[in-house]
């Protein structure tokens, strides 16, 4: 009886029942990219676009135009932060990947938070099991994407910030920022 009351204490605090019964969304507001060495990584074109009434959606494209082998210096990180208003103080979250071999963050990160959301709009690797390098050179492209975050570990409401900064022959980063409702 104990563990029960405990429970609906727990909820309660966390927003009650309907917190956990609610749809949550994501969705982007702004995005930013930046490489070092456009010749080697490159972003065309990256807006958010509305598809309907208060929904939107990512598009752009990024060239990979470099060999990335296993064990190679390439490699990546993503950062998360929050804010409860939007407009400053975005605090780190301990939700981050620290700095991982760019194959070792397809295998988890990627396959994870980011392959559901891509899986149809976008021309980027989708693979059962383990990703098989290499990373194809060639242009990737998304198309109306939006975030799907029913594998998401519990986020507050709020805004928050994924940096996604890659390391290597080229320097490059993607942040996203956006609101999570719900």
């Amino acid at each position: 009886m104990t563990n029960n009351i405990v429970f609906i204490y727990i909820l309660e605090y966390l927003g009650g029942i309907n917190s956990f019964l609610t749809e949550r969304t994501f969705d982007i507001k702004v995005v930013e990219v930046y490489s070092s060495r456009p010749d080697l990584i490159s972003f065309a074109d990256w807006k958010v676009e509305r598809i309907s009434r208060g929904v939107f959606g990512l598009s752009g494209k990024y060239t990979v135009n470099t060999t990335i082998l296993e064990g190679d210096s390439n490699e990546i990180e993503v950062l998360i932060y929050r804010s409860y208003n939007g407009v400053r103080d975005f605090r780190p979250l301990p939700l981050n990947m620290e700095r991982k071999h760019i194959y070792d963050y397809m295998n988890v990160f990627y396959k994870m938070y980011v392959m559901n959301s891509i899986r149809t709009c976008s021309t980027m690797p989708v693979f059962e099991g383990r990703f098989k390098p290499p990373l194809e050179k060639k242009t990737y492209v998304l198309e109306k994407c939006q975030v799907k975050v029913d594998d998401y570990p519990l986020l507050l409401e709020g805004f928050y910030k994924f940096a996604v900064i890659g390391y290597g022959e080229a320097d490059w980063s993607m942040n996203f920022t956006g609101q999570m409702d719900g």
